[in-house]
Order: structure tokens, then sequence, then C-alpha cells
């Protein structure tokens, strides 16, 4: 399982991957927050990374749209 930890003004939100679908640019990912779980799919979108080689694929989250990157998250 792929899992990354979120540092969101006063509490950590983790994300787990559950499903990517390259066909339709989706990722699905199980969400805690605050005790709370949850599921929900996101459309993926890409920049370039800084040293322009590749394409990073990230997800936005929350009210303020915060790009949470597929590279950043770790095998448990």
């Amino acid at each position: 399982m792929f899992e990354y930890e979120f540092d969101y003004v006063d509490h950590l939100i983790i994300f787990d991957i559950v499903k990517i679908d390259d066909e339709k640019q989706t990722i699905t990912v199980a969400i805690s927050n605050q005790g709370k779980i949850s599921q929900d799919t996101f459309d993926l979108f890409e920049d370039n990374k800084s040293d322009g080689l590749e394409d990073n694929r990230y997800f936005e989250y929350g009210v303020n749209f915060d790009k949470i990157y597929i590279d950043d998250f770790r095998c448990l």
C-alpha cells in the first residue's frame, strides 16, 4: 500500500492509494482525517519537474487546491 502524510494546518491527513486509472486519468484514495475515514476519486494532473525531464502527476485536495504528488507517496 502506498501512503502519504499531508500536514494540514493543525492536523495530519493520511492518504492511501486505492487505485490509479491511467485511462481516465483519475486516482482513488482512502483519506484518514481526524479519525474519519473516507474514500474519494480525484482527477490527475501533470506538471514538469524542476529538471524538466519528466512529468510529475498530482491531484488537488482541499479548499486551497493543494497539490498532492503521486511521487511523494511511500510504500508501507
